[in-house]
């Protein structure tokens, strides 16, 4: 079962500089500060809808799938946001070091790609994750990252970038990806290498996250757009299961 991936066992090992297996996804697309107030805001609007339509209270119990090793500005906002801290269980792929360091009242547990979470059928009241899913690989591995949603928590949150966003989040370069294929080809071989690969990042919207939903997991409420909205267009959406 690959529960998450984020990349880390795909093509480019190497590509993390810092020893961070989390950095490579702030190298590209985070390059400066107006970058990153751009993603905090984002994250934000994320936050709140989170909030609001899961409507979490203090005894609530949180599972955030994909804590990042790397701590910036716009990482963990739900570690940094969420008023209970202590109710949190978070996994992720790293030593989570960083991530006890910085958050104390938190329950950190390390996972490994391709295996189950290691957590009973609906030990959780939410389980959560953001910008994870677009990272485990393709469809097969989508529906079985989803599965696990719905197997361990009574409600889900599941956001990504919205592929339709005329700035592709990962690398900071507009409207290339609106052609993955050309995407792929174009940039295969340069610095952004890495993300040409389907097992380190696809491109997402809402129609495919459906294509992908388990035939037998209880359907969403709402596919909501969040993020920065810019025209029509939204930098993120999410999948909410009540």
């Amino acid at each position: 079962m690959n529960a998450v991936n984020n990349g880390e066992d795909a093509v480019d090992k190497t590509d993390d500089s810092r020893g961070n297996i989390d950095s490579i996804y702030y190298r590209d697309g985070v390059t400066n500060s107006f970058s990153m107030q751009l993603l905090k805001r984002a994250r934000m609007s994320m936050m709140n809808l989170f909030m609001q339509e899961l409507s979490p209270g203090d005894a609530s119990s949180i599972l955030d799938i994909g804590v990042s090793d790397d701590e910036n500005d716009g990482a963990n906002f739900l570690e940094k946001h969420y008023p209970w801290q202590h109710n949190i269980t978070c996994v992720g792929l790293g030593d989570g070091k960083q991530v006890v360091s910085n958050y104390p009242k938190v329950h950190f547990k390390q996972i490994r790609a391709g295996e189950r979470l290691p957590f009973e059928d609906q030990s959780f009241d939410i389980a959560c994750s953001n910008a994870v899913i677009e990272h485990v690989g393709g469809p097969a591995q989508r529906t079985e990252f989803i599965s696990e949603h719905l197997r361990v928590a009574k409600k889900v949150f599941i956001a990504f970038p919205n592929r339709w966003f005329p700035v592709e989040h990962h690398t900071g370069l507009p409207f290339l990806h609106y052609t993955p294929r050309l995407f792929r080809i174009l940039l295969n071989g340069t610095r952004y290498s890495y993300w040409t690969h389907p097992e380190n990042m696809d491109f997402l919207d809402g129609r495919s996250i459906m294509k992908d939903w388990p035939k037998a997991g209880k359907s969403p409420a709402a596919i909501i757009n969040t993020g920065i909205a810019l025209g029509p267009f939204s930098s993120n959406c999410a999948v909410i299961v009540r």
